[in-house]
């Protein structure tokens, strides 16, 4: 082997970079600090699930609304609105026990963030002894810095909230069992490697029960012969044995609590759920979702605006009867090119399986590929696709793609790839790391509302682009004035004539024609209602208007608005709704207003379909007020 010489400074920058990691894993998640009195919300569950276990019971401490129990129905989603709470213990409990203050549930997933991010450190640390000692620390420590985001971490923590907390403990609790499986076969199967091994795996169904297919593929190579250069004593034929025991007596005592909570063994509690749609007698899992879902997750492509954070989630057009839908969803291979890699460690794992070097690593990348493609088969069979689920599907591969990494930088310089690979690569994990970011921005609008000093520098300085590509075009902002066709058919279904924003966070002016000859006209915040204007009536089959709204502007972090300061003009442009037509006018203030992903609001034009639905004829700036 050859000596690594530069084991200090790499154990220092490597030091440095799971420092960096979990700094940014809790300044995400503390930033819904703000939001902790809400005490219905999803910042809270755990706390009280902690809280019920404590005093002897398996139900949550906070007792439900008793409106909610006298309710005929209470899983009516149309009766339980006002009643529903927003749906780690190992560390939340002694947490509690020892402090006497609850962990709060955010920085619960902050540290199961961090705590992962250390196995995978020395995961990596003691692959590159074994492995690639050529490795530069700095470039050691920028491997660990990819695997933060490969994993999704800065997306899912951006909502550190009852769904996420499970799923980053789960990935922690994979990250920790891969590297006891290195320790056991590097050791030649000591047993402690093997308990500590069973002890992870039992906590990762404890987590997430989804991964009981990926703990079972762990806990297979754990019965293997071991794989490291150590000999062992021909007695011990089956040293995994003990991981094995473990994680079957985790799953045991995993279904016996379902049993006593729920009353049955394979109840996790998803038919308990009080859920905001109907979604009772849909099958949740079927096999006609895995062409749509597999599509989604890995290939689907962000929608594209010119303002920061640039890249949307995907919205599909169409979903699969029964489907649930799609969730702040962008695609894996375009968002995080980098996971190409770990084609590159699966080939260095397969030629370097007779190595008793490089086993143990094998082993490690076999066990890590094969909880991806054991947790895509349950995701991918789901009905509906979800961006916390990101990080579940990729927890294992992103340890694959961290030694496709090593591979590519550190490997002995007769068998390193070319210069131009690795320039790709580094290219790769740049642009993920980027647009990881982008997305944690993007997510729901949170970092905006959590971090607004840190939203607001990086949109002011990321935008001028786009503002100088508008002044260069002669693009226009403002109020519009409006040319609208209205049939003479009555209709209480809203017809969107503007649109601004993206799916789920749409900005709309819509129409309703409540009789022959009349109109009514609504500026709303997805189904939040801003303006409405009186029944209006038409002169013939036309109606002329002047639309104001903030969303018909930049967003306000652009350097569109610097010349304006911080005026009251300023104030009023960014507040300001209403609607004016050739008898009158309505207007209001207010902050409801998402911000705009393209230059220019979407137009409904006339359909060759639909000839007899309301259109805008024409659309013309109007003389800013």
């Amino acid at each position: 082997m050859i000596p690594d010489r530069g084991a200090a400074p790499g154990r220092l920058a490597l030091a440095s970079a799971l420092a960096l990691c979990a700094a940014a894993a809790f300044w995400v998640a503390e930033g819904v600090a703000p939001w902790n009195a809400d005490q219905s919300n999803i910042w809270h569950h755990y706390e009280y699930m902690t809280e019920g276990f404590l005093s002897g019971h398996t139900y949550l401490s906070l007792e439900p609304a008793p409106a909610l129990l006298s309710l005929r129905d209470p899983y009516d989603p149309a009766a339980n609105a006002r009643y529903r709470l927003w749906d780690a213990l190992a560390l939340m409990a002694p947490w509690r026990l020892v402090t006497g203050h609850m962990l709060p549930q955010r920085l619960a997933v902050a540290a199961a963030a961090a705590a992962g991010m250390l196995a995978l450190g020395l995961f990596l640390w003691e692959v590159r002894r074994r492995c690639f000692p050529r490795l530069r620390g700095a470039a050691l420590a920028g491997v660990l810095l990819v695997a933060f985001h490969a994993a999704w971490l800065p997306v899912i923590l951006r909502r550190p909230g009852v769904w996420e907390l499970p799923i980053v403990c789960a990935a922690a609790c994979l990250w920790w069992s891969l590297y006891f499986l290195w320790k056991f076969h590097d050791s030649g199967g000591k047993a402690r490697w093997a308990v500590a091994t069973g002890i992870a795996l039992a906590l990762l169904m404890g987590s997430r029960a989804t991964f009981v297919f990926a703990a079972g593929a762990v806990a297979a190579l754990a019965l293997a012969r071991p794989a490291g250069p150590v000999p062992r004593p021909r007695a011990l034929r089956r040293p995994g044995l003990p991981a094995l025991a473990l994680a079957f007596a985790g799953g045991a005592a995993l279904l016996v609590y379902n049993h006593e909570r729920f009353g049955r063994w394979l109840e996790f509690g998803q038919n308990y759920q009080l859920w905001g749609t109907e979604y009772r007698g849909l099958h949740l899992f079927s096999p006609r979702f895995i062409l749509f879902n597999a599509r989604t997750y890995l290939f689907s492509l962000p929608r594209f605006g010119p303002y920061f954070p640039f890249l949307h989630p995907f919205w599909p057009e169409i979903l699969p009867a029964e489907h649930m839908g799609t969730e702040e969803i962008y695609g894996v291979l375009f968002m995080m090119p980098v996971h190409f890699a770990g084609l590159g460690a699966c080939a260095w794992a397969w030629r370097g399986r007779a190595d008793p070097a490089r086993r143990p690593a094998a082993v490690a990348v076999a066990a890590a590929a094969a909880s991806s493609v054991l947790s895509s088969l349950v995701l991918f069979n789901f009905g509906g696709v979800c961006s916390r689920y990101v990080t579940e599907l990729m927890a294992g591969w992103t340890l694959v793609t961290c030694v496709g990494l090593m591979a590519l930088f550190g490997s002995a310089q007769e068998s390193r790839p070319g210069r131009l690979v690795r320039a790709l690569a580094t290219l790769a994990a740049c642009w993920s790391i980027a647009c990881v970011w982008l997305a944690s921005a993007e997510f729901r609008g949170f970092m905006r509302q959590t971090n607004p000093g840190t939203y607001r520098i990086a949109a002011h300085a990321l935008d001028y682009p786009s503002a100088w590509w508008a002044a260069r075009n002669g693009i226009t902002y403002g109020p519009v004035d409006l040319d609208v066709r209205v049939p003479p058919v009555p209709t209480d279904q809203g017809i969107v004539l503007l649109a601004s924003g993206r799916p789920e966070r749409t900005n709309q002016l819509l129409l309703d024609i409540p009789r022959g000859g009349t109109a009514r006209l609504t500026l709303a915040d997805d189904q939040h209602a801003v303006l409405v204007t009186p029944v209006l009536p038409v002169d013939g089959v036309r109606l002329r208007l002047r639309v104001a709204a903030p969303w018909l502007y930049p967003p306000r972090e652009s350097p569109y608005w610097d010349p304006f300061g911080e005026s009251a003009v300023r104030s009023d442009l960014q507040e300001r709704f209403s609607i004016q037509w050739d008898s009158g006018g309505v207007s209001t203030r207010s902050v409801l207003s998402n911000d705009p992903t393209a230059f220019r609001p979407t137009v409904r034009t006339v359909s060759e379909t639909q000839p007899d639905t309301a259109y805008v004829a024409s659309v013309k700036p109007a003389p800013t007020p």
